[in-house]
């Protein structure tokens, strides 16, 4: 089973670490398990809890786009973001 692509029969309201989504996905943060500095950060580059943003890059980087930024993750980083997948 491949862990990377989730699975199309969960409820959209689940929440998954943001490593586990497909490229293309589109998804929205639910929880950032990290330090207050890295929250900081991502809240300063435009990834805060009602960020809607889409997965460009799978791995090591974690490569997401939201609105016009596109934001490099590492994949432990991306761990411990927990996202809930969306239609848009």
């Amino acid at each position: 089973m491949n862990h990377r692509i989730l699975h199309p029969s969960l409820p959209s309201d689940v929440a998954v670490p943001l490593s586990d989504l497909g490229r293309g996905r589109n998804a929205r943060v639910h929880e950032a398990r990290l330090d207050g500095d890295l929250v900081q950060y991502l809240r300063a580059v435009g990834l805060t809890l009602t960020s809607r943003f889409r997965i460009c890059q799978c791995g090591d980087p974690c490569v997401i786009q939201v609105r016009s930024t596109r934001i490099g993750l590492s994949r432990a980083v991306a761990s411990r973001i927990f996202v809930v997948p969306t239609a848009d």
